[in-house]
Protein backbone atom coordinates (compact mmCIF):
# COMPACT_ATOMS: atom_id res chain seq x y z
CA UNK A 1 0.00 0.00 0.00
CA UNK A 2 1.22 3.66 -0.90
CA UNK A 3 1.24 5.82 1.76
CA UNK A 4 1.51 9.98 1.98
CA UNK A 5 4.40 11.43 3.39
CA UNK A 6 2.55 13.00 6.17
CA UNK A 7 1.88 9.20 7.25
CA UNK A 8 -2.46 9.22 5.87
CA UNK A 9 -3.36 6.24 3.42
CA UNK A 10 -4.15 7.52 -0.01
CA UNK A 11 -8.12 8.02 -0.64
CA UNK A 12 -9.87 7.27 -3.45
CA UNK A 13 -13.38 8.73 -4.54
CA UNK A 14 -15.79 6.74 -7.10
CA UNK A 15 -16.75 9.29 -9.84
CA UNK A 16 -18.95 8.81 -12.88
CA UNK A 17 -18.02 10.09 -16.51
CA UNK A 18 -20.24 10.83 -19.41
CA UNK A 19 -19.68 11.98 -22.55
CA UNK A 20 -21.73 14.98 -24.05
CA UNK A 21 -23.00 15.27 -27.85
CA UNK A 22 -19.89 17.64 -28.40
CA UNK A 23 -17.36 14.94 -26.91
CA UNK A 24 -17.10 16.73 -23.87
CA UNK A 25 -16.88 14.89 -20.45
CA UNK A 26 -19.33 15.61 -17.47
CA UNK A 27 -17.52 13.97 -14.51
CA UNK A 28 -19.86 13.41 -11.18
CA UNK A 29 -18.77 12.73 -8.14
CA UNK A 30 -20.65 8.94 -7.01
CA UNK A 31 -24.28 9.55 -4.73
CA UNK A 32 -24.23 13.50 -5.43
CA UNK A 33 -25.66 15.28 -8.50
CA UNK A 34 -22.09 17.32 -8.63
CA UNK A 35 -20.08 17.35 -11.38
CA UNK A 36 -17.11 19.23 -13.81
CA UNK A 37 -16.89 19.62 -17.38
CA UNK A 38 -13.72 18.62 -18.87
CA UNK A 39 -12.51 18.83 -22.46
CA UNK A 40 -11.12 15.40 -23.75
CA UNK A 41 -7.56 16.48 -23.45
CA UNK A 42 -8.25 17.12 -19.58
CA UNK A 43 -10.56 13.66 -18.77
CA UNK A 44 -7.15 11.90 -20.21
CA UNK A 45 -5.29 13.55 -17.32
CA UNK A 46 -7.34 11.99 -14.90
CA UNK A 47 -8.69 8.77 -16.75
CA UNK A 48 -6.22 8.00 -19.27
CA UNK A 49 -7.50 4.28 -20.20
CA UNK A 50 -10.72 5.81 -21.88
CA UNK A 51 -11.55 4.81 -25.39
CA UNK A 52 -12.23 6.78 -28.12
CA UNK A 53 -15.56 5.81 -28.43
CA UNK A 54 -16.54 5.13 -25.04
CA UNK A 55 -19.46 7.26 -24.12
CA UNK A 56 -19.15 6.27 -20.02
CA UNK A 57 -16.72 5.73 -17.49
CA UNK A 58 -16.66 4.67 -13.70
CA UNK A 59 -13.43 4.93 -11.55
CA UNK A 60 -11.77 5.83 -8.80
CA UNK A 61 -9.65 9.10 -8.27
CA UNK A 62 -7.51 10.43 -5.71
CA UNK A 63 -9.04 13.17 -3.43
CA UNK A 64 -6.70 15.51 -3.61
CA UNK A 65 -7.20 15.33 -7.41
CA UNK A 66 -11.03 15.46 -6.69
CA UNK A 67 -10.28 18.80 -4.43
CA UNK A 68 -8.53 20.53 -7.17
CA UNK A 69 -11.56 20.02 -10.05
CA UNK A 70 -14.22 20.42 -7.75
CA UNK A 71 -13.03 23.37 -5.34
CA UNK A 72 -13.21 21.30 -2.25
CA UNK A 73 -14.34 17.55 -0.82
CA UNK A 74 -18.54 17.19 -0.76
CA UNK A 75 -19.92 16.61 2.46
CA UNK A 76 -21.00 13.50 1.30
CA UNK A 77 -17.59 12.23 0.41
CA UNK A 78 -16.24 13.36 4.08
CA UNK A 79 -18.85 11.67 5.80
CA UNK A 80 -18.04 8.17 3.74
Amino acid sequence: MIIWINGSDIKTVSVIGKKTIVGYWNLYIEGTTRFVTLSPKEIMQYIPDLGAKQRYCYEDILDCEIEYLFGNLPKEVIAV
